[in-house]
C-alpha cells in the first residue's frame, strides 16, 4: 500500500479512476486454476485493452466455487501479474467477519491497491448489525475498501445505511448494481465522502457528463465489447474527459450494435439477478482469453448457444 490507513479513504478517491474490469478465473479441465491462463489474460487486458484496474475474485471469478487457498492465491496471482501497471481491487467477502477479515487482510499484505466487500452473505439483515459486521472490518485493516450493494445475496444495503457505513475511515467507494433511484438517493446522502460507480456501460457516459464519475467500476463489459485495435469505450471515455462531449458521443453510438449483442447474451442473467459466467468465459475466449469452462455447479454453454454467440460477435464486428 502507498498510504497509511489514515489516508485510505482519500487516496482512493484521488486516485480509482479510469476503466476498470470484473475479470473471470480461469480453470484447467480437471478443475483447478488456471495460472498460466490468468496470467497471460491479466497481460492481454493491460497491454492490448489498455485496462486501468481489476475487481477480481468475485461474482465473475466464481468465488463461491473457490477454497479459500484458492481465493488467496488468486489475489496474489493477479497483484503480481499487475505490477505497477495498474490497480487491484480483491473481493474479500466471507460468510464470517472474521474470515473477511482474514481475506482482507492477505489481500493488505500482498500489496492490492485496495479491497472489496461484498454485503455479508448470510446474516440478520438488521442495519445495526450489518454496520457493525463493516465496522469491525474497518478496525481491523489499513486498507481502502468498497462495498459492493449486491442483491444477489438477497438484499441490498438501503441508501441511509450506505451513507452511515461510508463515514467508516477505510471506506471510498461503491459498486451499487441496483436501480437508478437507489443509486440517486445514495449520491445525495454521501456527497462527496466516497465515489459512488455503476457497473453498466450502458449509463457510463451519462454518469461522467451528469455526475463527474471518474471511474467505471466494474463489469465484463471492457474486455466484452473491446478487442485491440477497437477500443471504442476508451476512446469515448478519453473523449468525454477531455471536454470533448459531441466526440465522445459520437464514438459511444458507434457501439450500439456490440451493446445490443452484449445485452441479449448478458443483461436477462444479471437481472435474475445471477451471474452469466458460461457466456462471459465462452465469449472471452472467442476472443482470445483462456476461457473455459464455469467450475461445477456450472455448466457451461451449449454447442447450439456457442455457435449462436459465435455468430452475433461476428456480425458485429468482434471476430
Amino acid at each position: 500500500m502507498d498510504y497509511a490507513r489514515s489516508e485510505a479513504k482519500a487516496y482512493g478517491r484521488k486516485n480509482m479512476r479510469g476503466i476498470w474490469a470484473a475479470i473471470p478465473y480461469p480453470f484447467k479441465e480437471n478443475g483447478e486454476l488456471d495460472e498460466a491462463g490468468l496470467r497471460r489474460d491479466i497481460r492481454k487486458y493491460i497491454d492490448e485493452l489498455k485496462i486501468d484496474g481489476f475487481f477480481c475474485g468475485g461474482l465473475v471469478g466464481e468465488y463461491w466455487t473457490l477454497t479459500m487457498e484458492e481465493r488467496r492465491r488468486g489475489q496474489q496471482i493477479v497483484v503480481e501479474e499487475v505490477g505497477g501497471k495498474a490497480q487491484t481491487l480483491p473481493h474479500t467477502t466471507c460468510l464470517s467477519v472474521r474470515d473477511t477479515i482474514a481475506l482482507t487482510q492477505h489481500a493488505q499484505d500482498i500489496g492490492a491497491t485496495y479491497a472489496v466487500v461484498g454485503n455479508p452473505p448470510v446474516t440478520t439483515r438488521d442495519p445495526d448489525e450489518l454496520y457493525q459486521y463493516y465496522k469491525a472490518l474497518c478496525a481491523e485493516v489499513d486498507i481502502a475498501i468498497s462495498l459492493f450493494n449486491t442483491g444477489i445475496c438477497g438484499y441490498t444495503l438501503s441508501p441511509e445505511l450506505v451513507a452511515r457505513i461510508a463515514e467508516l475511515d477505510n471506506i471510498f467507494c461503491i459498486k451499487n448494481p441496483v436501480a437508478p433511484e437507489h443509486t440517486e438517493k445514495v449520491r445525495r446522502l454521501v456527497g462527496n465522502k466516497i465515489l459512488v460507480c455503476v457497473p453498466s456501460e450502458q449509463h457510463w457516459l451519462d454518469n461522467i457528463i451528469d455526475h463527474k464519475d471518474q471511474v467505471f467500476m466494474s463489469s465484463p463489459d471492457p474486455y466484452s465489447i473491446q478487442v485491440p485495435g477497437r477500443l471504442l469505450m476508451r476512446e469515448y471515455t478519453d473523449k468525454a474527459m477531455a471536454g470533448d462531449l459531441p466526440g465522445a458521443r459520437a464514438v459511444r453510438e458507434s457501439l450500439e450494435p456490440v451493446r445490443r449483442v452484449y445485452m441479449k447474451w448478458m443483461d436477462a442473467k444479471w437481472r435474475e439477478p445471477s451471474v452469466p459466467i458460461n457466456v462471459i468465459k465462452c465469449w472471452s475466449q472467442l476472443l482470445g482469453f483462456t476461457g473455459g469452462n464455469p467450475r461445477e455447479p456450472g455448466r457451461p454453454l451449449s454447442g447450439e448457444q456457442k455457435r449462436a454467440l459465435k455468430q452475433d460477435l461476428q456480425t458485429v464486428g468482434l471476430l
